[in-house]
């Protein structure tokens, strides 16, 4: 028994199998004094624990769900069964992915002592109760994971339809392809067009990131046509993604979804605020990370990046030489571009600090038709917001503060201080629960899905 458990000290395979959670196996088992420690009711509630381990997106698989079923050796058992526990945990609590490269996170350290929380659960048979409770508590979260239960159920029924192809449908139609129009939206059956037709196509395209025209048109039929199996798995991968997510968001907080071009300012777990952003262009992409918000510029300068400078500002000057007295860019002693504060800002009137090593922060635009539109990917990786002024007043709600509108009025670059800086998450979330509690999905714009789903994958 000792010389078995002991194994997993020099060797990271056990019948066949490979030890991913090394570490922690190697805790628990020091501190047991390599004793073997699962019990038949233990181990049945692991297993149990793996099988559902797809109701948050996961692979059971990857779990030694199989070997935990075949192998006949008991140490061999234990070990596997201690590592198919840390290894579940580890994912439910921080991911299986590493955010920032896309990596498996296979073998990387814990951010929790899973060998004392493994040894607590077995003290007290509570194996699938400690593992639920290692999977984010977020109501969003919860809410996600209970709309991929449905989602499946949908699949083993046999999904949903594909629409006929054909020219547009619309209000007053009447054909077969409104009655498939109607049973893929769950309406009652009938083959006209009717007003309760035209409100659940506004709906879905509502839910589905699309113009809400009530016309079922070429974009529309491509979203309701999309694979029950293609939603399941952007389910499954915006689970991923909140497991990304600290446990504690904060009391206040503001976040960004790139995907849905959308900010909401939350407090207290309900959205005060909400509107509409212009995010970064396919090759200069927002990236998605947290910071603070701490400080408000009124009237601010724009510092031009020497990149954009290089790439596009000097090209259009030398091509055109009028051009940066037209666009108010000037060119400062050290040979860097800056554009003064006024009407003509690209930034606006409003600037938010929020301090990363990406120097992407939020700002006002002058450039106000561009909300107009569906998908807003246009800025180099900042984010422009529709309503700064009513950001910047929720941000300063909770201390004492000049009028704004005199301060723009003043034409003077200025800086306010927020007294308690404010959490930002700036996020690419695909698939989401909207604020009438609602799935919604929206177009992968920078192609992460495919990316995330190929790092989930291996």
């Amino acid at each position: 028994m000792l010389a078995l458990l002991t194994a997993v000290v020099i060797s990271t395979t056990v019948a066949g199998e490979k030890i991913c959670a090394e570490s922690s196996v190697r805790t628990f088992y020091t501190r047991r004094n390599f004793e073997p420690a699962w019990s038949a009711e233990n181990l049945a509630a692991l297993q149990r624990a793996i099988d559902a381990a797809d109701d948050d997106g996961l692979n059971p698989n990857d779990y030694h769900r199989a070997a935990l079923a075949s192998v006949r050796v008991p140490e061999q058992r234990d070990l596997l069964a201690t590592d198919a526990f840390c290894l579940l945990g580890a994912h439910l609590q921080r991911g299986r992915v590493e955010p920032e490269f896309l990596l498996p996170a296979w073998c990387r350290e814990p951010d929790i002592d899973l060998a004392a929380i493994l040894q607590a659960a077995l003290d007290a048979n509570a194996v699938e109760a400690t593992l639920a409770r290692l999977a984010p508590q977020h109501e969003a979260y919860r809410s996600l994971r209970d709309v991929l239960a449905g989602y499946r159920r949908i699949e083993r029924e046999g999904g949903w339809e594909a629409l006929p192809p054909g020219k547009s449908l619309r209000l007053g139609d009447r054909n077969e392809r409104v009655a498939a129009l109607r049973r893929r939206l769950s309406l009652p059956p009938s083959d006209l067009f009717d007003a309760d037709a035209d409100r659940a196509v506004r709906d879905f395209q509502t839910h589905h990131g699309l113009d809400a025209d009530g016309v079922a048109g070429a974009a529309t039929r491509r979203e309701l046509d999309v694979p029950v199996a293609a939603r399941i798995e952007q389910l499954a991968i915006n689970l991923e993604r909140w497991r990304w997510m600290p446990d504690d968001l904060g009391a206040s907080y503001v976040v960004v979804n790139i995907a849905a071009f959308r900010l909401e300012a939350v407090a207290d777990g309900r959205a005060a605020l909400s509107m509409k952003t212009v995010v970064g262009k396919q090759f200069t992409q927002t990236p998605f990370f947290a910071a603070r918000i701490t400080g408000i510029v009124v009237n601010p300068p724009w510092n031009v990046p020497e990149t954009i400078a290089a790439k596009e500002l000097w090209p259009k000057q030398r091509r055109d030489r009028g051009y940066f007295a037209r666009e108010h860019i000037e060119v400062t002693r050290d040979g860097r571009l800056r554009q003064p504060p006024g009407q003509w800002s690209s930034l606006g009137r409003l600037k938010f600090d929020m301090p990363n090593r990406f120097d992407v922060y939020l700002h006002d635009t002058p450039a106000k038709s561009l909300f107009d539109l569906t998908v807003r990917a246009f800025s180099h990786g900042c984010i422009r917001v529709e309503r700064p002024l009513d950001l910047a007043e929720w941000l300063l709600r909770a201390q004492p503060h000049d009028d704004l509108l005199a301060a723009i009025a003043a034409g003077r670059e200025r800086l306010i201080p927020l007294a308690a800086p404010e959490r930002v998450y700036i996020l690419y979330w695909t698939a989401w629960i909207a604020g009438d509690g609602r799935v919604a999905f929206h177009r992968d714009v920078y192609d992460r899905d495919k990316a995330l789903a190929r790092a989930l994958r291996r």
